[in-house]
């Protein structure tokens, strides 16, 4: 069985970067370069993430608008920063999607053995 995490690192982490670089570069008029330096990758990832080879479970997340709010606001919350620092952003993206349960929807979509699992609800989970 995979753990929840590794669906998470896996599928949804490259799907936030990829939703967060295109918010940078399209709506808040960052380029690619620009746009690695804030999130501290490099820019042929980011030229990935804009031509949709990385990334690709974007439908998942920009289908829950509190999750796509969230996202949105990391993003102009990272180009507002002065200096690249360690905000916590994707912990607090994972949270929501969590808590908003499309990380059940996914891992169940993976693992269909896990109809009746809810581990990444629980308040026990730490991370």
């Amino acid at each position: 069985m995979k753990p929840f995490c590794e669906v998470m690192v896996k599928n949804i982490f490259p799907a936030i970067r990829a939703l967060i670089a295109k918010e940078l570069m399209d709506n808040l008029h960052h380029t690619q370069n620009e746009t690695a330096t804030l999130m501290c990758i490099t820019q042929p990832a980011i030229s990935q993430y804009s031509r949709e080879l990385r990334g690709k479970k974007v439908v998942i997340l920009n289908s829950n608008a509190q999750v796509a709010s969230i996202i949105k606001e990391s993003a102009k919350t990272l180009a507002k920063q002065k200096e690249q620092k360690n905000t916590g952003i994707m912990c607090n993206i994972c949270r929501e999607i969590r808590k908003e349960g499309l990380l059940c929807k996914l891992h169940k979509e993976i693992a269909p053995s896990l109809k009746t699992c809810d581990l990444c609800m629980s308040t026990g989970c730490l991370c």
